[in-house]
């Protein structure tokens, strides 16, 4: 120790020693230091609900604002077929695609008329033009988007050429497609 510190630390025990401290001030102290320093759960209640109120928000702006997918079947024209149909998902809609949306409904419902008499179709997969076809003779076209073709690919990947059983809804909506061993016998 210098000599500077030396004098500091008699200075300050010779003040100690003049100017005591009060024993109720010496007794507080000795109560706040004594208590253990844990903290209650009723001290994080604030932080706790704050968490809670800002994942409500979070969540309420995600419903408001997300769009959900909806399911769309145009039906198309081919010379090939009887029938072309494209079955996609579309995550909104345009405000100046109001009309063509009316156009499409009116396609999906005479297409929905169509497929409420079957749920169950046999043909063969095929990629054309980066999108899935599923052929049923020269009778169907079924066109499938990208998008789509992802969702029912989920359990079991599609193979060109590979014969399949496709399963919809009553609504006409594609709900599976399933491999299928046994081709379909188109007549002639």
């Amino acid at each position: 120790m210098s000599k500077l510190d030396q004098k500091l630390q008699q200075l300050y025990q010779q003040s100690k020693t003049e100017h005591p401290m009060p024993e109720s001030l010496k007794q507080q102290l000795l109560q706040l230091t004594s208590k253990p320093n844990t903290m209650r759960w009723t001290t994080y209640w604030p932080v706790v609900q704050g968490v809670a109120a800002s994942a409500a928000l979070i969540w309420l702006a995600q419903q408001l604002w997300w769009q959900p997918a909806y399911y769309q079947i145009q039906l198309q024209t081919d010379n090939s077929y009887h029938q072309v149909q494209l079955h996609s998902l579309s995550d909104t809609e345009a405000p100046a695609q109001q009309s063509a949306y009316q156009q499409r409904y009116r396609h999906y419902q005479q297409a929905r008329q169509q497929l409420e008499q079957t749920n169950s179709l046999i043909g063969q997969l095929r990629f054309h033009d980066h999108q899935w076809q599923i052929a049923v003779c020269d009778q169907l076209l079924v066109k499938i988007d990208q998008l789509l073709a992802e969702e029912l690919q989920q359990d079991q990947p599609w193979l060109e050429g590979q014969w399949v059983e496709l399963k919809t809804g009553q609504q006409g909506q594609i709900l599976a497609v399933y491999s299928r061993q046994q081709a379909l016998q188109c007549d002639g």
